[in-house]
């Protein structure tokens, strides 16, 4: 499989029927699946997206209640309803508009070119589900004017679904960002499979793992690095979350992600043996001509304190390996709070979170001079883990720091209204391949934005049985300052972006 059609993804099913989703680009969405998880509501943990809806069974609906977090319960039960539905559903088209600066990008619904629009139609049977998307970007950085990402085809075996996809992942439970797999590159075409229910192994000697779900893909990068061995790599991906001995506090995952074969590189079973055996540094027989490929691989966790409306997640993702363990590790921590406004059923969420794209922090013999400049780079593919120029991991690329605080709070119609702040330095070495910037840069931006699921405020919406079906509107308005740290000139931007969907 050198090459893969950039169409359709196995999605989800669980023993009856093709299973609808949630995916990556609704924070009101995840936040609501975080609530349910926090309460009991869903013993599947909420760290992996797209999310499958058949691995909830909200049936702790008293539990819930007693909590004062009805309203998220009613929000997914009247979603999984109407998702739930056999045959086709209604068409669906979106217009985008944005400035030529954005923030960076992060969990949830944000544009990548100036102007996007899309069409799409979705399907769902009993063995079936799928979901045809085509969008055109005028003057797109990457040259693609039109697009099929967001298209999948799924197919239901038992509790697997099996599949080829271009959707986008997000691994972590971050906010603002994933040290190994976002949603800041296009999403990669390829070939999924997918655990849907979490039910725990029965035997005895692996029933301490607790519910656990596993996810894996093969996809095709199509970089093209030119006559070089290594263009047009294919990116593998692997990740297993799993809640020890049902504690229903504490949420683990394991991820590994890996560049392999390409143009003029090995790319056969052997190969791959080796890669998932990690035999990629050049010792015990494994050279420049046959090493497997670049990997990376880690952990992260979420931990809720028992009692207490507060949670602590970490991620550690290592580009290299020692003794079999990731080394060379990236960090990403962050603490995050919820509740409930009092006289209402509005819920709102706050979170602090640390990232650090530098390569080294856990070495046994850190030395800042060589950690900088690993980081998402790589001698056989030189255009590094990105796909058409960007990080596959962590919007900020490599050898950045960045801290963020947002909040947001979700009315009971849905309608999500937010703000963040992020202060970051970028490319703090200035030197190697970069996505962003070639010289140390030193910023701040301020974002407010909006998730609109309930329009009928608007007085041309005034049913959502209306003409205009179900519209939906999201936006963000933004400040970025920044400073070159080499010239000493300093850059602003104000700006802002725009999605409206609709259906019929």
């Amino acid at each position: 499989m050198q090459k893969l059609l950039p169409l359709f993804a196995i999605t989800l099913a669980t023993n009856a029927f093709a299973s609808p989703r949630i995916e990556s680009d609704s924070i009101a969405s995840r936040h609501d699946m975080q609530l349910l998880r926090d309460n009991g509501a869903i013993e599947s943990a909420a760290l992996t997206w797209p999310w499958p809806m058949g691995r909830a069974t909200p049936d702790s609906r008293l539990k819930i209640e007693d909590s004062g977090f009805g309203a998220p319960l009613n929000r997914f039960e009247d979603n999984y309803e109407e998702e739930s539905e056999l045959g086709l559903r209604k068409t669906k088209t979106s217009i985008s508009l944005a400035t030529d600066t954005l923030p960076f990008r992060s969990f949830g619904s944000q544009p990548r070119e100036q102007f996007e629009a899309s069409l799409s139609q979705s399907w769902l049977s009993e063995w079936f589900a799928g979901n045809i998307s085509l969008t055109y970007a005028d003057n797109p950085l990457d040259g693609d004017e039109f697009r099929l990402d967001g298209t999948y085809l799924a197919i239901a075996l038992g509790n697997w679904s099996f599949g080829i996809d271009q959707v986008d992942r997000w691994w972590g439970p971050g906010w603002d960002g994933s040290l190994i797999l976002s949603n800041n590159a296009r999403p990669v075409p390829a070939l999924s499979l997918t655990r849907i229910s979490p039910d725990a192994f029965e035997s005895k000697w692996l029933k301490w793992i607790g519910p656990w779900t596993f996810n894996t893909f093969m996809g095709q990068l199509d970089n093209d690095e030119g006559d070089r061995p290594g263009s047009d790599a294919r990116l593998f991906g692997m990740r297993i979350d799993f809640t020890p001995f049902g504690w229903e506090n504490l949420d683990i995952g394991l991820s590994r992600t890996a560049q392999w074969a390409g143009d003029g590189r090995p790319g056969g079973l052997d190969t791959f043996k080796m890669l998932l055996l990690g035999e990629d540094n050049r010792v015990n027989g494994v050279t420049a001509d046959n090493e497997p490929g670049n990997q990376l691989a880690g952990i992260d966790y979420r931990l809720r304190i028992p009692g207490y409306n507060l949670a602590h997640y970490l991620q550690i993702i290592g580009e290299d390996e020692e003794t079999f363990l990731p080394d060379a590790n990236m960090l990403l921590a962050g603490i995050e709070t919820w509740g409930k406004l009092d006289r209402s059923d509005a819920t709102w969420r706050v979170y602090f979170e640390w990232a650090d794209t530098r390569a080294g922090y856990l070495r046994r013999d850190p030395t800042p001079s060589r950690d900088f400049n690993t980081a998402y780079n790589h001698g056989i593919y030189r255009s590094g883990y990105r796909r058409k120029g960007q990080a596959i991991g962590h919007a900020m690329d490599g050898d950045g720091v960045m801290r963020s605080i947002g909040g947001f709070i979700v009315q009971e119609n849905g309608n999500l209204w937010g703000a963040k702040y992020r202060n970051y330095s970028l490319n703090r070495d200035g030197r190697g391949p970069h996505s962003i910037t070639i010289d140390p840069v030193e910023g701040s931006s301020l974002e407010v934005f909006a998730e609109l699921n309930d329009l009928t405020l608007l007085p041309f919406v005034s049913d959502q049985r209306s003409a205009i079906s179900h519209p939906k509107l999201t936006f963000g308005i933004h400040y970025i300052d920044e400073e070159n740290q080499v010239t000493g000139k300093s850059d602003s931007d104000f700006g802002g972006h725009v999605t409206i969907t609709t259906s019929f």
